[in-house]
């Protein structure tokens, strides 16, 4: 009988064992490394390796790692309690960030215009300058005809670029929508004006002027009254290069929706035309004095 009850005891323990063991390893299993980003997404996982330039993670149930650059960690938080921050690089320089992408309240209302694309077959023309001024000139529009909105100053839209290292060159892998969340606004306008350059025309004119004066001549008791003068003939030219022009204007919202689309062939001759066509697609938009109007 006692052999029996120490039989039974062994085995209550086994499978009291047994029982609780399956559990304890998954309670350790709920313990897990977070990675916080500089965009603000959290990544909860196991971090298998940390490099001088990457961090090794790898999700729950997976058995593979992925490699997230150490530039987009803002911070480590490991399943021991241990966090080990990333705002500092291996070298002692400070880490460019971001602010995190504003909320849809802080943007609201908010509009950026961006550099312009300068397209021209002449190549006096400085295309990064006349990118910054047509941007400027749009900017300057804006202001003036959309009173509701708020227009983030172009230095400040471009300063945001620049960190990113954003240019003309790659601008065209963002959305909208992306580059609109990048900025912090609600709105974004896009522009491109081409500059064709279709040579030179020269311009005269010419005029004679008289001076004239009279003599008196006596002879033979007789007098004899004769005009005379001289006559100077004038000329001037001017060479005026003459430009054709055409203007791409479109703006979008930060869900990325086009809100006002139109490319125009600008009236005027002369390299400045292009601000005109500005002006009359501006007024056009939904936020325009005359939206609706052609």
């Amino acid at each position: 009988m006692k052999a029996f009850q120490r039989a039974f005891y062994v085995l209550f323990f086994i499978f009291f064992a047994m029982g609780f063991s399956p559990s304890h390893e998954l309670y350790a299993q709920d313990k897990t490394d977070v990675l916080f980003l500089k965009s603000g997404e959290k990544k909860e996982g196991k971090v298998t390796g940390i490099t001088t330039s990457l961090v090794k993670f790898r999700y729950i149930g997976e058995e593979f790692d992925y490699e997230i650059p150490k530039t987009d960690v803002a911070k480590i938080q490991f399943s021991s309690g241990r966090e080990e921050v990333f705002e500092v690089a291996e070298t002692g320089a400070t880490v460019s960030t971001l602010p995190a992408p504003a909320n849809a309240a802080d943007a609201h209302n908010k509009i950026a215009v961006l550099p312009f694309q300068f397209i021209s077959n002449d190549p006096s023309m400085d295309a990064n300058s006349l990118s910054n001024l047509a941007q400027n000139t749009t900017a300057n529009s804006i202001r003036e005809q959309y009173g509701n909105l708020i227009l983030q100053d172009p230095v400040t839209t471009n300063a945001l670029l620049a960190k990113k290292n954003i240019d003309q060159s790659n601008i065209t892998s963002m959305t909208p929508a992306e580059v609109a969340n990048l900025l912090g606004v609600e709105y974004v306008v896009y522009g491109t004006v081409n500059l064709t350059n279709k040579g030179a025309s020269t311009y005269g004119s010419s005029g004679t002027t008289y001076n004239e004066r009279e003599k008196t001549d006596t002879n033979r008791g007789k007098s004899d009254e004769r005009t005379k003068g001289s006559a100077f003939t004038s000329s001037s030219s001017s060479t005026t290069i003459e430009y054709d022009t055409s203007v791409d204007f479109r703006l979008f919202n930060n869900q990325g929706t086009n809100l006002y689309s139109d490319s125009r062939h600008v009236f005027g001759s002369d390299v400045n035309s292009y601000e005109n066509g500005i002006s009359y697609m501006i007024k056009r938009t939904p936020f325009g004095s005359k939206y609706g109007k052609k």
